[in-house]
């Protein structure tokens, strides 16, 4: 598989004197948010990178957060986040956001500022990656489902996600259930944003994941095309 990668440097935010790589939920005060609030800090990079570099994808909500080089103040991004949240974006407590609610609160934002592009949750397991490579192609991240384990009794299998170090792949921690965004292909791996790091997914460890212990219906992507 070739290398596809976004075209511009993704979301970064200033936190403590470094550069994040997308913005981070354990960065918020709320229990909730912190909790489960990937999804939400999943679709409102996405937006702001779209809004950033695709003049008419700027929503009124970031009209007046332009910055060239797409690097923002912790307190800016997070302004930014919590009038997402509260406009787009609904957490459930105890629960999180399911993939329709979000897709559901970006199409929403579509429309309220008419734009058009429109987006759903979900392909067919044999085109995941032609519609990642695609939307990366046209310079669109890629939100990412790595869904719940099917069991409800037996929630102990979870995804590697790996650091890079030089041409090796070392394993940096695991999840479930949990929303990341994919912003490049890079052979048998997809490099992601996740908790404001870079981090690498093995496409084939997903995809057994996927089959062995979850499912296409909560593990999948999110499909944004032209209306």
């Amino acid at each position: 598989m070739k290398t596809i990668r976004l075209k511009y440097p993704y979301v970064a935010v200033m936190k403590d004197r470094t550069l994040s790589y997308g913005g981070n939920q354990s960065w918020f005060q709320g229990k909730i948010l912190k909790k489960y609030g990937c999804g939400v800090i999943a679709g409102t990079d996405v937006l702001l990178y779209l809004s950033l570099h695709k003049e008419y994808c700027r929503g009124m909500e970031f009209k007046e957060e332009k910055d060239i080089n797409g690097i923002w103040e912790e307190e800016q991004y997070q302004d930014a986040v919590k009038t997402m949240r509260r406009r787009y974006f609904p957490v459930i407590p105890g629960f999180g956001m399911p993939g329709w609610v979000l897709a559901a609160g970006m199409n929403a934002y579509f429309r309220k500022n008419r734009i058009p592009l429109k987006v759903s949750f979900g392909v067919l397991g044999r085109n995941i990656w032609n519609r990642t490579a695609a939307m990366l192609a046209h310079d669109i991240p890629v939100i990412l489902a790595v869904g719940p384990n099917r069991s409800l009794f037996r929630r102990k299998h979870k995804l590697n996600f790996y650091v890079k170090n030089g041409e090796e792949y070392i394993c940096a921690c695991q999840t479930a259930a949990h929303f990341v965004t994919v912003t490049a292909m890079e052979e048998q791996y997809l490099k992601i944003s996740s908790w404001g790091k870079e981090y690498f997914i093995n496409i084939q460890e997903y995809m057994d994941y996927v089959k062995k212990y979850s499912s296409y219906f909560v593990s999948n992507v999110f499909y944004i095309r032209k209306r």
